[in-house]
């Protein structure tokens, strides 16, 4: 796979809650995940929580970068981020490629 190539985008965000607000954090992208996840150009994802509670990431799945910037030019995106925002420390994001998957083992 080519580091250009535009097919199968993974969008990788780590967010970092002020730890005053890591529960209503949770609460509020966990409220609005499933919304966001109905928009046609989100294909999956997965939000994961660090055992420590200091940190979350979250991995959407895009078919290609146009669906991706669709998806963040959205009105749903902007007011999901907004009700987010006083609550972060700080968020980060990045575009990846899919390069190595281990499948489960049978048991």
């Amino acid at each position: 796979m080519q580091a250009d190539d535009d097919a199968n985008l993974i969008n990788i965000t780590i967010f970092t809650p002020k730890p005053e607000h890591f529960s209503a954090f949770l609460d509020t992208h966990l409220e609005g995940l499933p919304r966001l996840g109905q928009l046609s150009q989100s294909l999956a994802a997965q939000f994961y929580v660090a055992r420590d509670g200091r940190r979350a990431i979250l991995i959407s799945h895009f078919r290609d970068k146009a669906h991706l910037t669709e998806f963040q030019q959205s009105e749903a995106l902007h007011a999901h981020r907004e009700r987010l925002r006083p609550m972060l420390e700080d968020a980060e994001s990045g575009l990846y490629n899919l390069v190595y998957v281990r499948e489960p083992q049978p048991a």
